[in-house]
């Protein structure tokens, strides 16, 4: 496993490959969630700004927390490989 404090020569693939992967997962995700805001949006579904004011119960908030647990492991696991 590489360490923080040691990325060595070797790694330095990796870590572009990774980087470059969660980049294109952050965009996919990112442009998705503004499509589908501004489709409810215009629908009258939901207000413009109620995703932003938006408090998570405590059970969304665990499963947000174990989607974020996963992410981090897959990449993790990409620069471990």
């Amino acid at each position: 496993l590489m360490s923080a404090n040691r990325l060595k020569p070797e790694d330095i693939d990796k870590l572009g490959d990774a980087l470059i992967a969660l980049t294109h997962e952050l965009w996919v995700l990112r442009d998705r969630q503004k499509v589908l805001e501004r489709l409810l949006a215009d629908a009258g579904v939901l207000s413009p700004d109620a995703v932003q004011g938006f408090q998570p119960d405590d059970s969304l908030n665990a499963e947000l927390s174990a989607e974020r647990e996963a992410l981090i492991n897959n990449v993790l696991r990409a620069l471990s490989a």
